[in-house]
């Protein structure tokens, strides 16, 4: 029901708030699947309903696990991505995301979508995750190529690690070569445009003064 209305936009105060009061009064949420648990967080944010105690509830559940392994990709994107949108914060989350996604052997299973969200919501969040953004430039840099990343995954991925203040040079050359030759930059919609512009404008100023982290340089350096 929640999902209905969320995906319809449409708003329901009183039923979002019996909702949020019935999770937060439950004693534990481990009958709540990984997907149950994202869709409602995606819910309030799609009504605009604001309920700082259920995401501090779903925080506390997922922090409390042994692993997050039950958890698919979109799952993990999905929450962060909500979390920001909601203007919610929890540090303890978004540290569990990326020793999760870091821990992982590979990110095959992560479409483009999901690694974008995940980095842009870090990067929104002010959460410096270093060692996370090293996996997914890493894991882009692996692939034989972009072809499944449209312009949006671009933008996002560029805006987050240039605002995040994370340098790399051959990431941004690899994902420019990739806009220049498989994406009409007459298709690019204003948003998307002028987040690559600027994410390429912060790099440069980062490399220049040579500050934030830079991840060419030896990944036991990372913060």
């Amino acid at each position: 029901t929640l999902w209905a209305f969320g995906t319809a936009g449409e708003s329901h105060p009183r039923l979002f708030k019996s909702v949020a009061d019935h999770i937060i009064a439950l004693d534990h949420l481990r009958t709540f699947n990984p997907q149950s648990l994202s869709n409602i967080l995606l819910a309030f944010v799609k009504a605009d309903e604001s309920h700082p105690m259920l995401f501090s509830k779903i925080a506390d559940h997922i922090v409390a696990l042994e692993s997050l392994r039950e958890f698919e990709p979109q799952a993990i994107a999905n929450i962060v991505w909500a979390f920001v949108k909601a203007g919610e914060s929890d540090p303890r989350l978004f540290e569990r995301v990326a020793v999760h996604t870091v821990a992982l052997d590979n990110l095959h299973s992560f479409k483009p979508q999901h690694l974008a969200n995940i980095v842009w919501a870090c990067a929104k969040a002010e959460e410096s995750q270093p060692r996370l953004f090293r996996k997914v430039a890493d894991h882009i840099l692996a692939l034989d190529n972009l072809r499944l990343f449209n312009a949006q995954d671009c933008s996002n991925i560029l805006w987050a690690f240039a605002t995040a203040n994370i340098t790399h040079r051959q990431l941004f050359e690899t994902v420019a070569a990739h806009v220049n030759e498989h994406i009409k930059l007459e298709t690019l919609d204003k948003e998307s445009l002028k987040m690559i512009l600027l994410a390429y404008e912060k790099a440069e100023k980062s490399l220049t003064k040579k500050d934030g982290v830079n991840l060419e340089k030896n990944p036991s350096e990372d913060q």
